[in-house]
């Protein structure tokens, strides 16, 4: 008679970072009662006692013993010496990770061993947000194996946070896996067994492996640490008071409705401002300085809304600065009021290509007293021959409310410039994303149809090439330079757009446009 299969149990192991002292570990409370121990582990929990659920009571009004449930908060603690380094390794169950203190876990432990146990195409969930627009998060899972890329996941654009794919290590029995902050899976594993299955996944952790499909993974990284986090405020801080404002700027945090905005006000009550920067804001300070981050928490950007003494937008002065900090040998950037760490390399590359992207050789007013739209007009007059496209937008059937403008201004060289100002990252990203789709639905004929009869004009013929056509990317700013001052993740989002129209044989150029205004 065969031996009976051992039943797989769902585990969930943490890595705990280097240099946590063991009795740092957890809150202080949680170290009071021990369930059991071993050579290597010793498991605690929290004694919580059973109650009711409250819709009981509230809901049926009537109390029923066998309906009562328990919020278990269970840990095991494993110390672990593999290959000559001590790690601690945490393993809850039920709602035991609340004993964990802030701030002790390594952040990229269970997506590492996963990237490093699975195939390119094995993926079957996965979550991820965006650094470059807003922080959406998206959750997304397909009923079969596939890509990582076919769940839409941009790799210049997205921080992979949590993985799910199949596993095809034996170690995993095969199983699927999910990786993001633990690792977690189903396997045949008991206290007594499983100091050797975190020791392989900790290998798995520590390998190069991932590097060959994946390597992207190391070039972004959101900062949690409270500690880190409140010494790049401090050096924040530093930098606004130093006034070095080639390293930190603000902008505007989301894409607004200009043509509706009257003026940027620092206080509701007092005159306004074109725009934003930090020179107007610092005037409202006797000393010219900050004193803390708190103060560039609680202190608004309010943009009025025309014909009113209400505002129509309101953020915090801290969530509309963009920051690009070297703290400590690292690279650090603010954007959105979020800190990302990013890998010096990756840096260095994103910069080298944004500064090889050509320069247009049209002579551009510069910006003196007009929004966007009336900007437009003024290029448009000061082009000859040029077409004003913009708001002339293209809708076809089937695209919904789906409203595309092909681009603002139209030379008679063709080229196709987009212009926009420089409202930081999420509002470039609009400016980027706008020229990516007007690049591909030029490609179809009913689009070129649609957009001749709405300029009137037999402008895109039916032997349409893209290769005839030059994409200009056009950003007003407050800097008189030749190529626009962008934040460090609007370079990332300009060549993705980049990189995708040159696949269609587009020239793409960009352009800075001056902003007396601001000055």
């Amino acid at each position: 008679m065969s031996e009976p299969k051992e039943k797989n149990n769902k585990l969930s192991i943490y890595l705990i970072k280097s240099g946590i002292a063991y009795d740092k570990v957890l809150k202080a409370y949680a170290y009071n009662n021990t369930l059991c121990e071993n050579e290597h582990s010793k498991t605690y929990y929290y004694p919580v006692p059973a109650k009711a659920p409250d819709w009981i009571d509230s809901y049926f009004k009537t109390r029923k013993e066998e309906i009562f449930n328990s919020h278990a908060k269970v840990i095991s603690l494993h110390e672990l010496v593999i290959d000559g380094t001590k790690r601690i390794f945490a393993i809850p169950f039920g709602n035991g990770k609340h004993l964990l203190n802030d701030d002790v876990i390594e952040e990229q432990f269970g997506l590492k061993v996963l990237l490093n146990s699975v195939s390119k195409s094995g993926f079957r969930q996965i979550t991820a947000s965006n650094y470059s627009d807003d922080h959406r998060t998206k959750n997304e899972q397909t009923p079969k194996k596939t890509d990582i890329t076919d769940f839409g996941f941009d790799i210049y654009n997205d921080l992979l946070r949590k993985a799910t794919a199949k596993s095809e290590d034996e170690m995993f029995n095969n199983n699927t896996i999910t990786g993001g902050e633990a690792i977690t899976v189903c396997v045949p594993r008991t206290i007594e067994n499983v100091d050797e299955f975190i020791i392989e996944c900790y290998r798995k952790y520590q390998s190069d492996k991932y590097k060959t499909d994946f390597k992207w993974i190391d070039n972004i990284k959101e900062v949690k640490e409270k500690e880190l986090k409140n010494q790049l405020n401090e050096e924040l801080v530093q930098h606004i008071n130093n006034r070095d404002f080639e390293r930190v700027w603000m902008a505007i945090p989301e894409v607004i409705e200009w043509e509706k905005v009257k003026d940027f006000r620092f206080k509701t009550d007092q005159d306004g401002y074109d725009d934003i920067d930090l020179e107007s804001f610092l005037k409202f300070f006797k000393s010219g300085k900050v004193n803390s981050v708190d103060t560039l928490k609680i202190r608004k950007v309010y943009a009025m809304e025309q014909d009113s003494d209400d505002p129509l937008y309101v953020w915090t002065v801290y969530n509309c600065l963009i920051a690009e900090i070297d703290f400590e040998g690292g690279t650090y950037c603010l954007n959105f009021g979020k800190w990302y760490k990013i890998n010096k390399d990756y840096v260095s590359e994103i910069n080298d290509y944004y500064n090889k992207i050509p320069i247009s050789s049209i002579e551009f007013p510069n910006c003196v007293d007009e929004k966007e739209d009336e900007y437009n007009e003024k290029l448009h007059l000061s082009l000859d021959e040029s077409i004003l496209m913009d708001k002339k937008t293209v809708q076809l059937s089937g695209m919904g409310y789906s409203k595309i403008e092909v681009c603002d201004v139209l030379s008679k060289n063709k080229e196709l410039i987009h212009v926009k100002k420089n409202g930081g990252s999420s509002y470039l990203s609009h400016l980027f994303n706008q020229a990516a789709v007007s690049g591909e639905m030029l490609l179809s004929g009913e689009f070129r149809n649609e957009a001749n009869a709405k300029i009137q004009k037999v402008i895109f013929e039916n032997d349409f090439r893209a290769s005839d056509y030059t994409i200009i990317l056009a950003i007003i700013t407050r800097y008189n330079t030749e190529r626009p001052h962008i934040p460090f993740f609007s370079k990332v989002a300009i060549r993705y757009a980049i990189d995708g129209l040159t696949r269609k044989n587009y020239m793409v150029k960009i352009k800075n446009i001056f902003d007396e205004r601001i000055n």
